[in-house]
Parts: structure tokens; sequence; C-alpha cells
């Protein structure tokens, strides 16, 4: 791990936008596009859905839920901790029964 000064050397890269419509959310969990290739260090998902998701970073476990037409900013690199990129990426599976919108994610890596 880099200490914070140097840290600041770094410029951020957007991750490609990920994206799933409320078709393809299911009561199993589902995929956003990929894993992350690269650690990202914030994290930006937006759902224009008509009702809430259950996220999860491994398609396992719970994370929590993102409600109908919102939007969620997670700066991880604000505690120095970035998610490895391996074996993380953004899954999402019914809570209600999605019948119109699209989640969003974004972000950016260093």
């Amino acid at each position: 791990m880099r200490d914070p000064l140097s840290q600041l050397n770094f410029n951020a890269i957007p991750i490609e936008q990920k994206t799933l419509a409320a078709a393809s959310i299911t009561t199993s969990y589902a995929l956003v596009g990929s894993v992350f290739s690269s650690p990202p260090v914030m994290v930006i998902i937006v759902s224009t859905l008509d009702t809430a998701v259950q996220f999860s970073w491994d398609g396992v476990k719970d994370a929590f839920p993102i409600l109908a037409n919102s939007a969620i900013i997670l700066d991880l690199k604000s505690d120095g901790a970035p998610l490895p990129a391996v074996a993380y990426g953004p899954y999402v599976k019914e809570i209600g029964n999605p019948t119109t919108g699209t989640l969003y994610i974004g972000g950016f890596t260093v």
C-alpha cells in the first residue's frame, strides 16, 4: 500500500459504465457488466428502477439495498482501502420486482 502523500500523485481513471436493465434482474444475483478490472476508489450507482434491489460485492453476500430512483456514491479512497479488483464486482438481485428502468454503475480507479 502506498503512503497517503504518494497517492496524491496518481490520476483518477474513469471506470467504463456498467448497466443492467430491469428485465434482467431476478431473484438470483446478476453481475452488472463485469467484475472490476482495477481496484475502484470511487463507485457511483444510479438507479432508475421502479423498485429497490439488493446489492452485493461478490454475488453471494448481501451488502446494501439500492432504492428505486436513487443514487449512491461510495468513496473508497477516503479510507485508503480500495476494493481488490480480482474478487469483486457489482451484483444485484430483486427485493421487489423491477419492471422498468436501468441500474447504472460507474466510478474511478487509479
